[in-house]
């Protein structure tokens, strides 16, 4: 399936005579209201219709999938392209008046109920949330050439194996925060028919790769240090500069890590995650950086030693940081959020057992699946509206529970 803007295309009249075909309520006036066409094998099979409200918000004034096609999520499909095209467009709330028992697509989307209607409102914080990660992250990169060159430079003019090893890290530091932009970039891309989950494992894809760089960075730093223990004069040619570099750079990471924490917020990605994780370890091994070059005037091997024991710390914390991601990509259960929805659901009085809990995660957002048993003679219909009850009362619960698929089986008596 493919969607496309009206105000983007030719404009071709015979689209909109197409759609009048289709729908004696298609109704456009294309010059204050959007249009979106939704095709399936190049055939024109929907559409939705919004109205400017104001300068942060429209309505959406019609919504139509052909008849044969409905309750095959082409109308979800149409919708979410909507909201993030809203996101996009920088607006923060999508209105549904004339709703006409959309009551529960609605509401499984996140809409809110109002006198009127409906409501999805606070469009802005993703848009928000995203470009606050790409900025730090393009500042990142900025503030990481610059270390990589200053500490790669001293390390090599004062001869220090550990300054270096900091500056080898840099360097790691800097494919990774190229490594988060382009993983933010399709991770924020909207859910499709190809990608019913979304796109945001691709986070965790990413951050493992972060990981292997990271042990590698760790593993040269390894080989660098053991050869220098075998060398003649390896000493450190110690002076106030590289103790004044280093300074300077643990200065400069404290304030990358509190600005990045400000900006990106208490929500955050997994991609963020590993990068403060990153930066907690770039202060760690500047500051031990500083201790070497400072225990060097001892002994020079302190600095080697140093420079291992750095190195050591880089493997274990990206070891940590591929374990981690690649559980999510193994669709390692969390056991104690499984735990609380299955209390939460056996709280209905219609529900008599809950079991085979199963999720999948992808970026921040977590999708259920669960078999339910209830009484055998509700009818179809009465089955359908208690799901939707718990689906809905979940959803609204827990915000990062983006879809809850249901399975109800009947609830036999002993006797049968």
């Amino acid at each position: 399936m493919k969607i496309i803007n009206w105000n983007d295309t030719k404009k071709e009249r015979k689209d909109l005579l197409f759609l009048k075909g289709i729908d004696n309520y298609f109704n456009f006036n294309e010059d204050d209201e959007e249009l979106f066409f939704l095709y399936k094998s190049e055939k024109i099979i929907g559409y939705a219709v919004l109205i400017k409200e104001n300068e942060v918000s429209m309505e959406l004034k019609r919504i139509f999938i052909v008849s044969k096609l409905r309750n095959n999520a082409c109308g979800t499909i149409l919708l979410k392209f909507i909201i993030n095209w809203l996101i996009n467009n920088d607006y923060d709330s999508l209105v549904v008046k004339n709703h006409k028992k959309m009551n529960n697509f609605l509401e499984k989307q996140r809409f809110v109920k109002t006198e009127n209607g409906y409501e999805l409102n606070n469009l802005r914080e993703n848009r928000k949330e995203y470009e606050n990660m790409m900025f730090v992250s393009k500042f990142a990169i900025v503030v990481n050439v610059v270390l990589a060159l200053l500490k790669i430079i001293s390390g090599n003019i004062f001869q220090s194996v550990s300054l270096l090893s900091d500056g080898l890290n840099s360097l790691s530091d800097l494919i990774t925060n190229i490594l988060v932009i382009v993983g933010l970039k399709v991770g924020n891309n909207p859910e499709d028919s190809e990608h019913p989950f979304g796109h945001g494992k691709i986070e965790s894809v990413f951050s493992v790769i972060i990981g292997t760089f990271i042990i590698i960075s760790a593993f040269e730093v390894i080989q660098e240090n053991f050869l220098k223990l075998f060398e003649k004069n390896s000493g450190v040619l110690l002076n106030k500069w590289p103790i004044i570099i280093t300074i300077m750079t643990i200065i400069i990471k404290i304030f990358q890590l509190i600005f990045m924490k400000q900006k990106t917020g208490k929500e955050k990605s997994a991609l963020i995650e590993t990068l403060l994780v990153d930066y907690k370890m770039d202060i760690v091994i500047s500051s031990s950086v500083l201790v070497g070059l400072l225990l060097s005037l001892i002994s020079p091997l302190f600095d080697i030693i140093v420079g291992l024991i750095i190195a050591i710390y880089i493997i274990i914390n990206g070891y940590q940081l591929i374990s981690e991601n690649a559980l999510i990509l193994l669709d390692s259960q969390d056991k104690e959020l499984l735990e609380e929805i299955r209390e939460d659901i056996l709280k209905f009085p219609e529900i008599e057992n809950a079991h085979d809990f199963r999720m999948t995660t992808s970026g921040k957002e977590v999708y259920i699946f669960v078999d339910v048993r209830m009484n055998r003679d509700k009818t179809i219909e009465e089955a359908h509206e208690i799901v939707n009850e718990i689906t809905k009362t979940l959803k609204y619960k827990y915000k990062n529970v983006k879809r809850i698929l249901i399975h109800v089986e009947p609830m036999y008596s002993y006797e049968d």
